[in-house]
C-alpha cells in the first residue's frame, strides 16, 4: 500500500475519517457538560487527531464528520429542548468546532502545478 493513498483507497479512506470524525463527536457530545475536565478532554480528542493526520482528504472528512455532527446537535430537537445547551461549555462546543473547520481550511495543501505547465507559461 503506497502512502498518501490515491483513488478510490483516497476516497474509502476520507469516508472512513468522516465517520470516525461523526463518532468522536458524538463521544465529545455526550461528555461535554459532566464537568470541566471532561469538556477539555472532549475537545482534547479531536485536536489531537486533527494534528496527527496529515494535511489534505483524510483531515478534512475528520473534521468535517466532527464539525458536522456538533452543528446538527446544535439544531432543537422536536420536543424544543437541545442536546447542546447555551451554557459556557456549549458555546465553548461551538467555538471550538468553528476554530477545528478555518483550522482545516487553512491547512488544505495547495495545489501544484506540473513542470509542464510552468514551462509553458514562463516566456523563454
Amino acid at each position: 500500500m503506497t502512502w498518501p493513498p490515491r483513488g478510490p483507497l483516497l476516497a474509502a479512506s476520507t469516508l472512513l475519517a468522516l465517520v470516525i470524525g461523526a463518532g468522536t463527536g458524538i463521544a465529545s457530545l455526550a461528555v461535554h457538560e459532566k464537568s470541566w475536565l471532561w469538556l477539555a478532554l472532549a475537545l482534547a480528542a479531536p485536536a489531537a487527531t486533527t494534528v496527527a493526520l496529515p494535511a489534505g482528504w483524510l483531515r478534512s472528512g475528520f473534521c468535517l464528520g466532527w464539525v458536522s455532527l456538533v452543528l446538527v446537535a446544535l439544531q432543537t430537537r422536536p420536543e424544543g429542548d437541545f442536546v447542546v445547551m447555551s451554557s459556557t461549555r456549549g458555546y465553548t462546543v461551538f467555538g471550538f468546532g468553528m476554530a477545528l473547520l478555518i483550522a482545516m481550511i487553512v491547512t488544505i495543501p495547495a495545489r501544484r502545478r506540473s513542470k509542464e505547465s510552468e514551462s509553458a507559461t514562463r516566456p523563454t
